[in-house]
């Protein structure tokens, strides 16, 4: 078998380290995919650039779980979700806050994701925003209380 350059035949383990090289490529490109929910595979993640550090947080969070994320808008890409997130709190004694998140359709305005994490005040942003995609990962349609 000749190289690709087309100089003559290729060392057998040159061809070997190529196979199992694309091997591994196709398998870590398959496991990170296959974290993403079915109904948030394809779409790119929209957190626009913001001060927030809990924003800048999530974005971080949803790249390391195999998210595509970008920080502006574009026409005529992939179809797109914005995030939203925001707290809440009911009134009244011993009520917690929540962290919501929402991940909006661009196109259609539709929620395509949804989920409720409790927040606690000794937590930092980045653990917060850990939390908070996982229990996306894992139930990306769980209704809040």
């Amino acid at each position: 078998m000749a190289d690709p350059v087309g100089r003559g035949p290729t060392h057998p383990g040159v061809r070997a380290f190529r196979a199992g090289a694309a091997a591994v490529c196709v398998w870590t490109t398959a496991c990170g995919a296959s974290r993403i929910p079915a109904s948030l595979r394809g779409y790119d993640i929209l957190v626009e650039q913001a001060v927030d550090p809990q924003a800048a947080e999530l974005a971080r969070a949803m790249q390391e779980h195999g998210f595509r994320v970008r920080r502006a808008v574009r026409g005529g890409s992939r179809p797109t979700a914005a995030l939203i997130s925001f707290t809440f709190q009911e009134t009244g004694p011993g009520a917690a806050p929540w962290l919501y998140l929402r991940l909006a359709d661009t196109r259609t305005g539709a929620i395509v994701g949804a989920v409720a994490i409790p927040l606690d005040s000794a937590l930092t942003p980045r653990a917060r925003a850990d939390a908070a995609v996982r229990a996306l990962v894992a139930a990306p349609r769980a209704t809040p209380p």
